[in-house]
């Protein structure tokens, strides 16, 4: 694949138009990728509109983290290796353009507590299998990307996209829990051109995500029956104990999206919109017997998504303006044996808010300028238990970029940002809930939760123009985050002493 996926980019690179990629700074750079993934990429039929015409990368980087500060249900260490190459290019003499990626991820985590399906869960599922005892694991990811557009005329362009994301989890030591996961999207769009100022785009995908575990039953000695069981969590304090099997995971997003782009002489404005109605099934792989029912839970969700983005272009600047607002409501349901029915039995909320605006000075020791903020509510309740649990909050951050050329070939350059996570309001009511869940993981959750930080990160390393063009960059990357102050829990698992420390060691080739 690799060899394959090597030679695809060397025939997009020959026949590319010109590039400007090599003309940027890297903080410059960094901005208009960005740009380019969030307006552009999102629809297929809208590569051959980017802001970006070509571009071809190869990177690797290296990945070390480590501290207390984090999700109780998250890694307190890890380390591991990344590598990506990708293309953008239209080929000459024909009305195709394409882009392509290829991602590889390999690091072993540390210390994850009462997690064995190795992540949060993903739109606010309450799923996920828990044991006390914690261990080593490895995580490996292969993630292949391909979108094309085709030109149809003047007015019409036709898009599609292929994404094929597979993960393999294995747990190192303690009860093994070996995990695949996969997740293929598929999107078809189209583009049509009204005139030189209004472009509207529509596009429909589907997501497939699947699941297939293997649980074993190794453990240390001292391990209680409690302590060494599995358990399939549900919701809040709602669990099924006694897991002696693997369980399979299902889920299906279709999403729809319209997009709408604004051309004016010295700006642009688009507007997104982006549904999504998904279903998630975790299905018993032990329960073979065809009157018995395997699916044991069904969680459904909707998520809905709006995005602006307006851009002010002068000679030497850019003014770049994004607003995101994005609502997600689920429920939960558990089959009950007893009375051969499902029975809704948990509730999820999110509401969310963002708002950023950058300023390049092109060329400039001050590169760039950043302002944002965001804002999170998020609800949850089980219906088993009345077992509540509510937060609220307010993150604003600043960031500026620094370049400084030393020679026609070499320049340095940095971008520091400064974040504080507030915690507004926090509500962690067990009510009727009793039992090991609130011990082992809601009532560290909720201390974590209720505890507001500060996060420094900072992106630091040179730049070198090479023969042909060529570009590389070598990069540190730091992410600091530190307790400022702590929840209003009885029972604090936080202190102020505590923080997280992530650094990437990053080299990046433009060619």
């Amino acid at each position: 694949m690799f060899l394959t996926f090597s030679l695809l980019f060397c025939v997009f690179s020959s026949f590319a138009q010109s590039s400007t990629i090599d003309s940027l700074s890297v903080i410059e750079r960094d901005f208009q990728f960005k740009l380019f993934e969030g307006r552009y990429f999102q629809i297929p039929s809208l590569i051959n509109q980017s802001n970006l015409t070509k571009f071809s990368y190869g990177t690797t980087k290296y990945l070390y983290g480590e501290g207390k500060l984090r999700h109780p249900q998250e890694y307190k260490k890890q380390n591991g290796l990344y590598f990506k190459t990708a293309s953008l290019a239209a080929l000459e003499n024909t009305n195709w353009t394409f882009y392509g990626s290829l991602e590889y991820l390999n690091t072993r985590i540390e210390d994850v507590e009462n997690n064995l399906t190795y992540g949060i869960s993903e739109y606010n599922s309450p799923y996920y299998f828990f044991q006390k005892t914690t261990g080593l694991w490895n995580h490996q990811n292969y993630n292949f990307e391909i979108s094309a557009a085709h030109k149809v005329n003047s007015k019409l362009s036709l898009g599609g996209y292929l994404n094929y994301d597979t993960n393999f989890y294995f747990r190192k030591t303690d009860t093994r829990n070996e995990l695949t996961a996969l997740k293929i999207n598929g999107k078809l769009s189209a583009s049509y051109q009204f005139n030189e100022k209004h472009l509207l785009s529509l596009a429909l995908s589907t997501e497939f995500f699947k699941t297939d575990s293997e649980l074993g039953n190794k453990f240390p000695e001292n391990n209680t029956e409690v302590t060494a069981n599995y358990y399939l969590n549900t919701g809040l304090g709602s669990y099924i104990k006694n897991i002696d099997n693997g369980f399979q995971t299902k889920r299906v997003i279709p999403q729809l999206q319209l997009h709408w782009l604004f051309k004016q002489n010295n700006w642009d404005l688009s507007v997104e919109s982006a549904t999504k109605y998904g279903a998630e099934r975790w299905i018993d792989k032990n329960i073979v017997r065809v009157e018995e029912n395997d699916e044991l839970t069904k969680y459904s969700f909707l998520n809905q998504q709006f995005n602006v983005v307006f851009n002010q272009y002068k000679k030497n600047s850019l003014l770049s303006i994004n607003l995101n607002a994005e609502y997600l409501k689920g429920k939960g349901k558990v089959w009950q044996e007893l009375g051969t029915y499902y029975a809704k039995n948990f509730n999820a909320t999110n509401y969310n808010f963002k708002t950023e605006a950058n300023i390049l000075f092109y060329k400039k020791l001050l590169n760039k300028v950043s302002l944002g903020v965001n804002y999170s509510n998020v609800e949850q309740l089980d219906l088993n238990y009345a077992y509540q649990f509510d937060y609220q909050f307010l993150e604003p951050k600043v960031a500026l970029g620094l370049h400084k050329d030393v020679s026609t070939k070499v320049a340095f350059f940095t971008n520091v940002s400064g974040l504080y996570h507030h915690v507004l309001d926090m509500q962690h009511n067990p009510y009727a809930a009793n039992n090991i869940y609130v011990d082992w993981i809601g009532n560290s959750v909720a201390d974590y939760t209720g505890t507001s930080s500060f996060n420094l990160n900072t992106k630091l390393g040179f730049n070198v123009k090479l023969k042909n063009e060529n570009t590389l960059e070598c990069s540190l990357t730091g992410d600091y985050w530190q307790a400022t102050s702590l929840s209003n829990e009885a029972i604090n698992y936080v202190s102020k002493s505590d923080d997280y420390l992530s650094l990437v060691v990053g080299l990046k080739l433009y060619f």
